[in-house]
């Protein structure tokens, strides 16, 4: 059944003064987000050039109802911002991997609420040295979920970097004091590549097995610029008693896909909220081969449905889970997907998974396409001040921020979901 894909113009549009290279709302005051910045500036001197990165945080505020941005606080930085998350829990927490091998956290400190013209403002916690080469980029950074650890009060962080290493940070403190976040596992590939993304999950095992309580299994997987999807597998507590005192359990499986399945590097990859399938779990990918696919994450990998978007998928974000019952006893899983499609633009993304007696099906469904961006679309986020649609919703409007890199464009734009 053909749809028409909208294509929808931007309310508002802004201009950096420089690149901007991710952004994200801050989930504790949902009308402001922070961006993180890349400036790449290069100088001649005794006939060489010589290039040096800067870049900044900049919160920003934003009014949904007239789609209207202004700047809150710009925070400049002596090196150039890869990458930037919202802690999962502490929700005015962010973190950021940098140009010279360093993650920094920061805090976005509300308004007092006493003073009318107070606003809220970015406040630096510490900067802590993850890589022991400074001319080493950080290049993706993942919060753990919760109970990922051993330990269920450690908090941390995988981080990857262009060396091919990514490296697990954690902590029974609290993330704010540095001097408890210490390296607890760190892994290797085999030849020097840049590992573009990690994504950490605690995944639902098979259906049956546990009753009662379901036991929660630690994944991470990493993907490089060669198009491998590695897969790591921890023990979990069920499996066996894990130390305590040992941070990050032992590791029970470990596969790559040796390229399989993407032609380019893998540079976006979203686990599904949904069991694993013969013990294998079903992730989102992106690639720079222009593809977003619904991948088995097998041993040898499969893939389960697969749409070209036109541009190199950079980042996904599931936006929200819906469940469409059917006839005679079938369902329908609904994810709705927004994907940074670099020099693309951005697309709004439906993701199906039809269940009905024995069998499953998945499809990849476009829903709108955003193309004002004259460059490269790495960073894109929706508002949340009201929930994106429900079961009960035909249909709802998704509020967005997206931006491209070299015209240091911000665009805000809606789209019907």
């Amino acid at each position: 059944m053909s749809h028409t894909v909208q294509q929808p113009k931007s309310t508002t549009t802004v201009f950096l003064d420089q690149p901007p290279s991710c952004l994200e709302f801050c989930p504790e005051i949902p009308d402001h987000f922070v961006v993180g910045t890349y400036l790449l500036s290069e100088t001649k001197s005794e006939g060489e050039i010589q290039q040096t990165k800067t870049g900044s945080v900049q919160l920003w505020k934003l009014d949904p109802a007239t789609s209207e941005l202004s700047l809150v606080q710009q925070v400049p930085l002596p090196y150039a911002v890869f990458d930037l998350h919202f802690h999962p829990r502490n929700r005015s927490q962010f973190a950021i991997a940098s140009s010279t091998g360093c993650i920094a956290l920061f805090d976005v400190n509300p308004d007092s609420g006493n003073d009318t013209s107070s606003q809220p403002n970015i406040e630096k916690i510490w900067t802590k040295q993850v890589h022991d080469d400074p001319s080493v980029p950080a290049l993706f950074l993942a919060w753990t979920p919760e109970n990922w650890f051993s330990n269920p009060a450690a908090d941390g962080f995988a981080v990857t970097f262009s060396d091919s290493r990514t490296s697990v940070f954690g902590t029974v403190k609290d993330i704010t004091e540095e001097d408890g976040l210490d390296e607890w596992g760190s892994f290797e590939a085999k030849q020097m590549i840049e590992v573009w993304f990690v994504a950490l999950a605690a995944m639902t095992p098979s259906s049956g097995g546990n009753e009662g309580k379901v036991n929660k299994l630690p994944f991470m997987y990493t993907g490089n610029d060669f198009g491998s999807l590695h897969t790591r597998r921890f023990v979990s507590h069920a499996e066996k008693e894990v130390d305590e005192t040992e941070p990050l359990a032992p590791l029970l499986l470990e596969h790559d896909d040796r390229a399989r399945h993407h032609t380019a590097g893998v540079t976006a990859i979203m686990p599904l909220p949904v069991p694993l399938v013969e013990d294998a779990p079903i992730l989102l990918t992106g690639s720079y081969d222009e593809s977003l696919r619904v991948y088995h994450a097998t041993r040898r990998g499969e893939v389960l449905a697969e749409e070209g978007l036109g541009g190199g998928v950079w980042r996904l974000q599931l936006l929200n889970t819906t469940i469409v019952p059917g006839v005679n006893g079938s369902q329908e899983q609904q994810f709705l997907v927004l994907a940074s499609c670099m020099h693309a633009g951005t697309r709004v993304v439906r993701v199906t998974l039809k269940q009905e007696d024995q069998s499953s099906e998945w499809s990849i469904q476009v829903l709108a396409e955003f193309t004002e961006h004259e460059s490269m679309n790495y960073a894109s986020d929706v508002w949340r001040g009201s929930e994106v649609p429900s079961e009960s919703q035909a249909s709802s409007e998704v509020l967005c921020v997206s931006s491209s890199f070299y015209d240091r464009r911000v665009c805000v734009w809606r789209a019907m979901v």
